[in-house]
């Protein structure tokens, strides 16, 4: 038995938590790319390193990018920078403090690492439709619950 894909693990954590989907909707937390029209707050989770003594306990860590369009499409007054930071701390929040979460034929907990942190808007579609990010990392200690 192996572990199982730690950021579907993370985005089936973070889908099944009312107080993440009431900031960000499911369908908008995903482990692939962010799509081309994006209207409002949207996740995209990935494994950026993975550590461990063996293969039936790792420690993958998954990064957690909240991507967040300008205000005129976002709606409302409050700066999109802050609120990729909101959700991304929301995000990190509850995959740091999950415990013993089944996952498939595994079990993890999380831990913390860093952020969130912020970085100057993405403009890589044009200067007219900047995409705000916040991104945190945590720890998912996985291990396989039968071999």
């Amino acid at each position: 038995m192996s572990i199982p894909f730690a950021p579907g693990a993370a985005r089936a954590y973070l889908i099944g938590r009312p107080e993440m989907t009431a900031l960000v909707p499911a369908g908008s937390i995903t482990t692939r790319d962010v799509p081309h029209k994006i209207t409002g707050p949207f996740i995209t989770l990935r494994a950026t390193g993975n550590v461990g003594p063996d293969p039936m306990m790792n420690k993958p860590i998954v990064q957690v990018d909240t991507w967040v369009p300008k205000i005129e499409l976002l709606g409302g007054v409050t700066d999109p920078d802050e609120v990729a930071w909101n959700v991304s701390v929301k995000a990190r929040d509850l995959l740091a403090r999950a415990r013993n979460v089944r996952f498939r034929d595994a079990a993890w907990s999380g831990r913390w690492i860093d952020g969130p942190v912020t970085f100057p808007p993405d403009v890589t579609r044009g200067v007219d439709f900047p995409l705000f990010r916040a991104t945190c990392r945590v720890e998912l200690k996985m291990r396989a619950l039968s071999a």
